[in-house]
């Protein structure tokens, strides 16, 4: 099925579903652990579906199905169904995870191979069970999405459609977070070298490619405006952060793992300035102090900042249609460097960044903020506003 849904008439829930959605891949940019993003989905498919759901995950000797989250399940079930095997012969995921195709089972206790298991369905209430494989980029089982019932029935075309967004969503998250956990043993065991970096560049770059393509199609397929805007929004950001890691990719290729952070942010900003500051009356302008190196996780770090607070100033320091000025700075003090976004519009309300908790936009800050071992000064200036962040040029 098409991953770019057709919207049913934008119903109350599956309005309710989108937002889901896009709270889901919002948490993820934001990089929850696997844990609660499934969890969240779990509980998404029971408000939608009205039945009890589970997320399984395939284990690393691809034998068996392992327990990801579930919203309604008992946990003597959870229990019993833990290291369910995959095969042909076995009920429902098991067999979704071996085909790799949707398996629907209407009436539990009519199907074969459920047979030796129906003591345990009788025992906690599953009449009906439909399972999901959940696939990556190149089509390998992750693990499955599942919905049970408490009485027999067959899913309708809308039910289909749900059980494959959040199934695709779902799937985005494991890949994720399979390529997180393969970067960090990586950069463990090569202790940070040059084809570590390389590494993370690649595979994060690729999935944020991923999450493009998602979004993108999502943009496409939605005709309430208000949920168009907000996935757009999202769209608008993993584009930016995708430029962070395009570059870096390049940059690794041929040199050591120390990077000129100065070039790199010199590019990042005119291409952020191409990208979302074009038809706008505003200028970037970057003024930086050559020479000045760092790690590549550092310079994505640094990176992934600059993206935040140039887009925050660019959507809320002018008003609409206002000419403006945002300057980028990079300069060296003692043992220390510092950068700083300042710009000439409005200023910030009472001066202060909003609190950590209340927008995505300043959790990533913050969380960017951490990963520099930085300090975030944040004022209102006799014209605009400017963050700056301190930290050291090593550690």
């Amino acid at each position: 099925m098409d991953t770019a849904i057709h919207l049913q008439g934008q119903s109350p829930h599956w309005q309710h579903l989108l937002s889901a959605q896009r709270q889901a891949l919002e948490m993820a940019v934001a990089r929850q652990p696997l844990e609660e993003l499934l969890g969240f989905l779990a509980t998404a498919g029971s408000d939608h579906l009205g039945g009890r759901s589970a997320v399984f995950l395939v284990d690393d000797n691809r034998e068996t199905l392992l327990y990801g989250a579930s919203s309604g399940l008992d946990a003597r079930y959870i229990a019993a169904i833990h290291g369910f095997e995959i095969g042909p012969h076995s009920p429902s995921c098991g067999t979704a995870a071996y085909s790799g195709n949707l398996v629907v089972v209407g009436d539990v206790a009519a199907d074969p191979l459920w047979a030796p298991f129906l003591a345990l369905a009788h025992e906690h209430g599953i009449a009906a069970c439909w399972s999901k494989p959940l696939k990556d980029a190149n089509g390998v089982i992750l693990g499955t999405y599942a919905i049970y019932h408490t009485q027999p029935r067959l899913p309708s075309d809308q039910e289909l459609e749900a059980i494959e967004l959040l199934a695709h969503t779902a799937a985005l998250m494991i890949e994720r977070s399979v390529a997180d956990t393969t970067l960090q043993n990586t950069l463990a065991a090569l202790q940070r070298s040059e084809l570590a970096t390389r590494e993370l560049s690649h595979r994060v770059m690729n999935t944020f490619h991923v999450f493009e393509g998602l979004l993108s199609a999502k943009v496409r397929a939605m005709l309430d405006p208000q949920a168009k805007a907000a996935t757009a929004e999202a769209l608008e950001r993993v584009r930016a952060m995708s430029l962070v890691h395009q570059k870096l990719f390049a940059l690794t290729q041929n040199s050591e793992v120390d990077l000129d952070a100065s070039s790199f942010l010199d590019s990042l900003v005119n291409d952020l300035a191409k990208a979302f500051a074009g038809d706008k009356n505003l200028r970037l302008i970057m003024s930086k102090e050559v020479g000045i190196t760092l790690p590549a996780e550092r310079c994505a770090s640094l990176g992934l900042l600059a993206v935040e607070l140039v887009l925050n100033a660019i959507k809320h320091a002018f008003e609409d249609g206002q000419a403006g000025t945002i300057t980028v700075t990079l300069h060296r003090d003692v043992e220390s460097v510092v950068f700083s976004v300042r710009d000439n519009g409005k200023g910030l309300p009472e001066g202060n960044l909003m609190p950590k908790h209340k927008r995505l936009g300043t959790r990533l800050i913050h969380s960017f903020v951490a990963d520099l071992k930085a300090d975030l000064q944040v004022q209102n200036l006799a014209k605009g506003a400017e963050f700056s962040v301190r930290f050291a040029c090593s550690g």
